[in-house]
């Protein structure tokens, strides 16, 4: 069965992303830093350990995935197979005065398909979420949490159909635009981020379906390098300068104190908690 993948809400009102790019020309001379990588328990892309993630520049961030393979066979009941890696980055250390946008992604890897097998789609889709402590003195007062996120891209069906015309052996290379329907910029970073008040990730979901339907007793195929990363996803950033100040305006999607932590007086029991939720 097609999982499910997550849908593109109304974009907030602005220039859109290719009319941006093109302003978009300049880059920072030091990159967020990579503070973490958090693996999901997704179909083929099992840990945090099975990927890796690298800045080249400011312009290029790669991630290779070493896990991420799909296949199906004639004997095989099923007739279609997806490759799914879920992660979530956590980032720090960004430069002030600006904020990023993804202009596409491409894909390299390696497919093997015959008999009607055909990998039939890709799917690409990055989401900023920033969490943000709203008081600074949590241990005396109660803790409260605004959080807010936006996509930065969503593609959740790309078609490409290798192996529609036969067997197919060969490494490929697909690129996948941003078309977005407004721009999917970042928050304008402070420079600050990542300290105690302010958490920021991008949640990453790649996606490549393999399936023989219709061929279901010939179909066969294999996704995926046989050595080295089973598929490398190369997106390209584009940065421009920004206003701090608008950061508090950013987002799609907005959680206003959906956390709170209030600390309480003891109760007279010993080994009673101290912090209520």
């Amino acid at each position: 069965m097609r999982p499910l993948l997550l849908s593109l809400a109304a974009a907030a009102s602005s220039l859109s992303l290719a009319q941006q790019t093109s302003s978009a020309s300049a880059a920072p001379e030091t990159v967020p830093t990579i503070l973490g990588i958090r693996g999901a328990n997704s179909a083929g892309c099992f840990a945090a350990t099975s990927m890796s993630l690298a800045w080249g520049s400011a312009s290029s961030l790669r991630l290779d995935f070493a896990d991420m393979r799909a296949s199906v066979a004639p004997a095989d009941p099923y007739d279609s197979e997806a490759a799914i890696c879920v992660t979530s980055v956590e980032l720090g250390a960004f430069p002030a005065g600006w904020r990023f946008a993804l202009a596409d992604v491409t894909y390299a890897g390696h497919a093997t398909l015959a008999g009607g097998g055909r990998l039939e789609s890709f799917a690409a889709i990055a989401y900023f979420q920033w969490e943000h402590l709203k008081n600074t003195a949590a241990v005396d007062e109660p803790t409260v949490k605004n959080a807010s996120g936006s996509y930065l891209m969503n593609v959740p069906e790309m078609k490409v159909n290798f192996g529609t015309s036969g067997f197919y052996d060969q490494d490929f290379s697909v690129n996948i635009p941003n078309h977005y329907a407004a721009s999917a910029w970042s928050p304008c970073f402070t420079g600050q981020e990542y300290s105690y008040d302010d958490k920021m990730q991008v949640q990453f979901q790649f996606q490549a379906y393999l399936t023989k339907a219709g061929f279901s007793k010939t179909g066969s195929g294999v996704f995926g390098r046989a050595a080295g990363p089973a598929l490398t996803a190369d997106f390209n950033v584009v940065w421009e300068k920004c206003d701090p100040v608008e950061r508090n305006a950013w987002g799609q999607f907005r959680m206003g104190d959906y956390e709170t932590c209030k600390r309480i007086g003891p109760t007279g029991t010993e080994g009673n908690p101290t912090v209520r939720w």
